[in-house]
């Protein structure tokens, strides 16, 4: 072995040199791509953590789609008019409205179905109801078509009060004539089978 200063620092400078080299290397390349396998490993396993519940999810479809469907028909069920035909449910909606004038004190005079109407993709029936009565049976009738399921809509209404001949005093109120047009949601025949 030599000991020449100029060797040795020679040696040392391509030592040195070699070590930046090395170093700038590691720097430059293997430390970040060490860094973006970390971040895909990382990566990779929320991904699988995700996919498995996902996984889990999908296999209680068909649970979730069951319990979904009996909720809507449970939810749904009353807010339309039952029957299975048009004239059952029509014949159903004029005995409903004829028991509710008569549970509110009004005195039916006719009941007759209407033309089906559809508006929005729901198919409504419907009926004219014509009462007499006291104002406050008049209005109790309207609240309670209006107030419960399956719901109805007061489509058109009018009432007037019969001309009381002159120089008569009325002993008590005078009754009211109303007539309105009352419409029903119907389930589509092809959705309920």
């Amino acid at each position: 072995m030599s000991t020449d200063p100029r060797l040795l620092a020679r040696r040392s400078l391509f030592v040195g040199i070699n070590l930046c080299l090395l170093v700038a290397l590691y720097l430059l390349t293997i430390r970040p791509l060490a860094v973006v396998l970390d971040d895909q490993a990382d990566r990779l396993a929320h991904a699988r953590a995700t996919l498995a519940r996902y996984s889990a999810i999908a296999a209680q479809e068909a649970m979730v789609r069951k319990a979904a469907r009996q909720l809507g028909e449970a939810e749904f069920s009353g807010a339309f008019l039952p029957g299975t035909s048009d004239g059952a449910i029509s014949a159903g909606l004029q005995a409903r409205l004829k028991a509710l004038a008569d549970q509110a004190g009004a005195r039916v005079q006719s009941v007759r179905a209407l033309e089906p109407v559809t508006d929005h993709d729901i198919r409504y029936l419907g009926a004219h109801l014509e009462l007499t009565g006291p104002i406050a049976a008049i209005h109790a009738t309207l609240q309670a078509i209006e107030d419960r399921q399956p719901y109805l809509f007061v489509d058109t209404a009018a009432m007037r009060m019969p001309a009381t001949p002159a120089g008569v005093a009325l002993a008590q109120e005078p009754p009211i004539e109303a007539q309105f047009d009352i419409y029903g949601p119907v389930r589509s025949h092809a959705a309920a089978h």
